[in-house]
């Protein structure tokens, strides 16, 4: 038997809409044939416009995550050549993104070892999958550029996106938070955040099972082990395609709240540490937070009609800048931050773990920003160095090294890439990403907080500008 064969779980996935109204739209997923069925859910607590084309897609960008282990997928809803054009780049890019990154460069204990390619099977064939797309029925698109283009930003609870968040609210007025509720743990960390903003001014929520849906897929999954897929981790088993579910529920809403641009809070991913793997380009299982993807994604919306550019205001800087300008310049909004996907309520107050991954990333970047943890629940930094190189860290290597050699000998290095803005290969300028009417006011910002200009040179950041 081949690799695709082994790792089959599904024959065919069909996405069908049950109902769509003002505000609420069902879509049915039926897998093998009826042998399990699933309705997800979208309620939105304001007015939008919704149809069958739009609610499909959203179904879609759900399924997508399981497309490597699919044979077919089956499009029971209308779709527009664009839609098309867009889901097969989008299942052919997360084939390849879960392929090596979850069965390849890093072998997550979350799948059987039986089930894992052997040396000859990592080629690119197999990274590509052989997912069969079946479209059913034809859409025109007819959407329309909303009046006003004002700015939502998806806000999450994290550093990234409250930043965001606090420095387009202080550039426009109009800039709107916009809440995906996931009905999982994993709302927990934005809960706090929406109880607050919601109260200050306007704001946007739309409320999911998704989170339902894929611990039911992955419940289904012969492939992966149950006793570590199931238990707490501090990742996803096999989901990647996380973002776009976001983002396509925001559509609905584009002409009720007059949207010309949706922001994401992504922060800077090293390209120096990004090599193919074996040959194959991969994105690192972030496909969704790159800028390729944001442009792609942008691209998609003009062709659709709607207008709204996808971006990130915060996508030259790494993670240590995020949380030094959150923490003195949006002091309220650092308050609110909660980034940890295990966040737990007690007496009425979000708490993050404290001790994953994710949480010591966090705590490294309080210490840099001079921050106290104490004021959004996480511990002080007593034991932070010791706890950090016990746990395999997610941040790029140089501002890993950077933030531990400073936490231990108390002074950091200003003088390096790290608190500076980066100019990205495929740039001139730097932010040259962000539309230009906002471009030079996050860039004065911006550069308060950091030292200097930077570019990648031959492997190399170098710096162009003090």
């Amino acid at each position: 038997m081949d690799f695709l064969q082994r790792i089959r779980c599904f024959d065919r996935i069909v996405v069908s809409i049950i109902s769509v109204s003002r505000n609420r739209a069902k879509i049915g997923l039926n897998i093998n044939n009826d042998t399990h069925s699933f309705v997800l859910e979208y309620k939105y607590d304001h007015d939008v416009d919704l149809n069958s084309n739009l609610a499909g897609l959203m179904g879609a960008t759900a399924v997508i995550n399981y497309a490597l282990f699919t044979g077919e997928m089956v499009f029971n809803f209308p779709t527009s050549p664009a839609d098309r054009k867009m889901i097969r780049e989008m299942v052919e890019i997360n084939n390849v993104e879960v392929f090596v990154n979850r069965l390849c460069r890093i072998r997550y204990n979350f799948f059987k070892k039986e089930y894992l390619p052997t040396d000859q099977e990592i080629t690119e064939s197999n990274a590509r999958g052989d997912t069969r797309l079946t479209f059913r029925e034809d859409f025109q698109d007819h959407y329309e550029k909303a009046a006003g283009g004002r700015a939502a930003v998806m806000l999450s609870g994290g550093k990234e996106s409250l930043l965001t968040f606090g420095i387009m609210k202080e550039i426009d007025q109009k800039t709107i938070p916009y809440f995906f509720n996931e009905s999982g743990g994993h709302w927990k960390a934005a809960k706090h955040s929406h109880d607050v903003l919601s109260r200050e001014g306007e704001s946007a929520r739309v409320w999911s099972n998704i989170d339902r849906f894929y611990n039911f897929m992955n419940h289904l999954m012969p492939v992966l082990d149950p006793v570590v897929s199931f238990s707490w981790a501090d990742d996803y088993p096999v989901q990647l395609f996380l973002f776009p579910v976001y983002i396509f529920a925001v559509l609905p809403s584009a002409s009720s709240l007059s949207i010309g641009h949706i922001l994401m809070g992504n922060e800077l991913d090293d390209p120096a540490e990004e090599p193919p793997y074996r040959g194959i380009k991969h994105y690192y299982g972030v496909y969704d937070q790159s800028s390729d993807f944001q442009g792609r994604f942008s691209e998609y919306l003009m062709e659709k009609g709607f207008g709204i550019t996808l971006w990130s205001a915060l996508y030259n800087i790494y993670g240590s800048v995020v949380e030094d300008i959150l923490v003195k310049r949006y002091p309220s909004l650092y308050k609110l931050q909660r980034s940890c996907h295990s966040c737990r309520y007690v007496e009425g107050d979000v708490y993050p773990c404290g001790k994953c991954s994710k949480c010591l990333g966090v705590r490294l970047f309080i210490a840099y920003a001079k921050g106290n943890p104490e004021e959004i629940h996480y511990p002080g930094s007593e034991k932070l160095a010791e706890e950090t190189r016990k746990e395999r860290m997610k941040l790029d290597p140089d501002e890993l090294q950077f933030l531990l050699d400073g936490l231990e000998s108390g002074q950091y290095h200003e003088g390096t890439q790290v608190t500076g803005i980066h100019i990205l290969p495929n740039e001139k300028e730097p932010m040259e990403k962000i539309p230009a009417s906002y471009r030079n006011s996050i860039m004065k910002i911006i550069s308060y907080y950091t030292t200097g200009v930077w570019k990648l040179e031959n492997g190399h950041w170098i710096m162009v500008k003090k």
